[in-house]
């Protein structure tokens, strides 16, 4: 980012899980900061307003879709199975490879790439942007759970009513034997791929493009989750606001900021006198993060 420089520490091998406790705790203060208000606004009225008009965006999509040769079933083909339990299922149609742009397969193969790209090059930002993206799966994750056992609420193929049923605070053993009939709201997928662009954008400002790349594709997997009919609209805008809070939350945790002369207010120099028996001197420079 211009005018701004940051300074990577390698990443712990376990940080993606230690540090979930200190996202946590990050994105609960960011919540009632003031800075937000409109965003939250804005969150809370586009959800209230696509609700209103779920049913009929629903129609609409699939119509699209099947103009546009869409499957809007669930096409995902087993490649690896383990004692005949898919272990890996992947896209086999257009519509599947939008849909699998949110599996959480592929979110662990960007986060392996940049581990392996970290290990090779010996570069720390790509460790830590994969230690974080592995923290976002975590946090994010958990975070969705909780919410969909909350609100109960009907995804579009299962819907018993236009724009579906909420069934808040559902009988817990119901919703595990019928998760389609609870688990609309909000989407999972789309807030881990929000958080894993705000991850990678925001430690790669170098590169400009990866935020729309990112949100195109985006745009794909929200437009064909409609299609399938496992999400609605509406279940979209508080997906996005936690995906990027968790993200920007988690990338502040793993970097340092330093001034234009890359030092940061934790950053020491120290200078010491140097001499040997030949009868030198000199000095020694100690820098500490």
């Amino acid at each position: 980012m211009e005018g701004k420089t940051y300074a990577y520490e390698k990443p712990g091998t376990f940080d993606f899980i230690l540090n979930v406790p200190k996202t946590f705790v990050g994105v609960s203060g960011d919540m009632f900061n003031s800075d937000y208000t409109t965003s939250y606004i804005l969150l809370g009225a586009s959800t209230a307003f696509f609700i209103v008009y779920d049913q009929p965006i629903y129609d609409q999509v699939s119509k699209w879709g099947r103009k546009w040769g869409l499957e809007n079933g669930d096409n995902l083909t087993t490649y690896l199975s383990i004692a005949d339990y898919p272990f890996f299922m992947g896209p086999s149609d257009i519509g599947s490879a939008m849909y699998f742009l949110g599996d959480g397969w592929t979110h662990l193969g960007i986060c392996a790439s940049f581990l392996t790209a970290g290990l090779i090059n010996n570069d720390n930002r790509a460790l830590q942007t994969a230690s974080q993206i592995a923290l976002g799966m975590l946090s994010v994750g958990s975070t969705i759970q909780v919410l969909k056992h909350i609100t109960g609420r009907e995804t579009p193929n299962r819907a018993t009513r236009e724009a579906g049923i909420w069934r808040f605070f559902p009988n817990q053993t119901d919703y595990h034997n019928q998760v389609p009939k609870y688990d609309a709201f909000p989407s999972g997928h789309l807030a881990t791929a929000m958080m894993t662009v705000t991850i990678i954008s925001n430690n790669y400002e170098d590169y400009p493009w990866i935020r729309p790349i990112g949100y195109g594709l985006m745009t794909l997997l929200s437009f064909q989750m409609i299609n399938n009919g496992v999400h609605w609209i509406s279940d979209y805008p508080l997906a996005l606001g936690i995906g990027y809070l968790f993200g920007k939350i988690i990338v502040e945790n793993g970097r340092k900021l330093l001034d234009d002369n890359y030092q940061s207010k934790s950053l020491k120099i120290s200078l010491f006198p140097k001499f040997n028996f030949a009868g030198e001197i000199g000095l020694t420079c100690s820098v500490k993060f």
